[in-house]
């Protein structure tokens, strides 16, 4: 099948073009490392940038996401590696006990932590770490200083945009992730385009809508051309993430205008009043609504500089919000039913971003209906981008010596395939509950639930920063089995008196 390209041609006016600077950057990044994986070779220095760059209106809507920047701390496990060093970026300085705990799963901390370097600016910028970066010349100096030679060292960054473009220009930094010109092979527009060039299914619906008026007129066409009368679509903001951008609106109750039809926002602030503009801003898809049972799994996937496809992980998401659309955790690995059918797409897609010249991570989210001889599986979108599933396969693979593999999807440590649920959605509701990182750890502790080294199973912690000023925790917890994951899980749970939390 030919493959027809999905940037220049496909994306709006307005998108970026890589510097030269940059652009030199990053070629001298994929000639040297071309076809290996720089996370998987002993030395250098990784700049970890957690980044978060996206509109701050939208991050308001996650609880205690100030803290989300710890969620790459599971990067520190690359220290492991004896010439690796690490420099790691906030936009606050981290609680000592988070950095404390994250290199108490190293088996030498003290090694470890000579050779990582912290570096936050002098406050932070409501536009998030990048920005705070590059407005503290102080703090780009210490972050020259703490990197030494730029020559052996790369950035990982969270997502990437015009922002992080200038920082590794400043910095002299090639980033290990998508151009920004590139964005919009990630968003909502842009995945239904690549999953047609890969030959991977996508829901009935439309693409590159700019109006309220081209939404109810997409609308309006889906509800014609259906078998049967279908009793709802998703509207998804381009740009959304965690399932906050969406809507679903009910086809059998379509009113003129759109505005009058009965719609339930995921975001609970969100109305057609702020939703609107947000459509004339970034664009929005329309999909039909798929009626449960369905499944909602996600293939995190790694491209190497200049080629070189690694599916990292098969996940089954947990979802909330009363229409199971808000991101909440995961579970490891997906259901083996379509297991291996999602890798089969990823793959596919995989290799059509590869010839766009995309590197580094991303996840691709499907919708599976698994009933019947065979599974229908239909991508729902492309995160270009370190994604939720991320950091739990990360530590979970960094703390049992695990490896993965991709031909059975399953991860593996002394001799034992290992599961795994995880959430950064737990908050801390019993009054009286643990308020403080090291409570939280002690609680675990006492329970014989933390993560034990020598059984390779137990529960990891993630988002130890937001306990505190957010009531909220995140957790992985590894087991010999599914069965033995779930039971961790809630054991953990009523230990912490934990309740979910949006």
């Amino acid at each position: 099948m030919s493959r027809r390209r999905c940037t220049a041609s496909s994306a709006p006016a307005g998108v970026p073009v890589a510097a030269g600077g940059f652009a030199s950057l990053q070629d001298r990044f994929v000639r040297r490392w071309r076809g290996r994986d720089p996370l998987e070779v002993d030395g250098g220095t990784l700049v970890v940038l957690p980044s978060l760059t996206f509109p701050p209106a939208e991050l308001r809507k996650i609880s205690g996401i100030e803290h989300y920047e710890e969620r790459l701390l599971y990067l520190v496990l690359q220290l492991a590696l004896p010439r690796r060093r690490i420099v790691y970026l906030t936009s606050r300085p981290m609680d000592p006990a988070v950095v404390d705990y994250h290199l108490s799963l190293l088996a030498d901390p003290g090694d470890a932590r000579r050779r990582l370097g912290l570096v936050s600016p002098g406050a932070p910028h409501p536009r998030g770490l990048t920005a705070a970066l590059l407005a503290d010349d102080t703090a780009l100096g210490r972050l020259s200083e703490a990197i030494g030679d730029p020559g052996h060292a790369f950035a990982l960054p969270f997502n990437v945009t015009p922002l992080e473009r200038e920082l590794a220009e400043r910095a002299g930094l090639p980033l290990y992730g998508a151009r920004p010109d590139l964005a919009y092979l990630g968003s909502k527009s842009g995945s239904r385009k690549v999953a047609r060039a890969a030959g991977v299914a996508v829901l009935d619906g439309s693409e590159d809508l700019r109006s309220v008026q081209d939404v109810e007129r997409s609308l309006r066409r889906l509800a014609d051309r259906r078998p049967r009368p279908a009793t709802a679509a998703v509207v998804k903001l381009n740009h959304g993430f965690s399932g906050q951008g969406n809507a679903t609106i009910r086809l059998d109750r379509l009113a003129g205008p759109l505005t009058r039809t009965p719609t339930t926002f995921c975001a609970e602030e969100e109305s057609w009043d702020s939703y609107a503009p947000k459509i004339a801003a970034e664009g929005a898809v329309v999909e039909e609504w798929v009626e449960a049972p369905a499944a909602s799994p996600s293939v995190q996937v790694r491209l190497a500089p200049g080629g070189g496809v690694a599916v990292l992980s098969t996940h089954d998401q947990m979802l909330g919000d009363p229409l199971g659309q808000v991101y909440l955790g995961c579970r490891f690995p997906a259901d083996p039913r379509y297991r291996s059918e999602i890798r089969s797409c990823a793959r596919r897609v995989a290799a059509v971003l590869a010839e766009e010249g995309v590197i580094g991570h991303f996840a691709i989210d499907f919708l599976v209906a698994p009933r019947g001889p065979r599974p229908r599986v239909w991508l729902s979108e492309i995160n270009l981008r370190v994604g939720g599933t991320t950091h739990p396969f990360g530590i979970a693979r960094g703390v049992t010596g695990g490896v993965y593999d991709p031909d059975t999807g399953e991860l593996r440590a002394g001799g034992v395939a290992k599961a795994y649920v995880a959430t950064d959605n737990l908050s801390l509701a019993r009054p009286g509950g643990p308020t403080r990182p090291w409570r939280v750890m002690r609680v675990l502790d006492d329970e014989g639930l933390l993560f034990d080294p020598a059984a390779r199973t137990g529960t990891t912690l993630h988002l130890l920063g937001a306990v505190r000023p957010s009531g909220k925790v995140g957790m992985t917890c590894i087991g010999d089995s599914p069965g033995h994951a779930d039971d961790i899980y809630r054991r953990a749970v009523a230990a912490l008196g934990t309740a979910p939390a949006g």
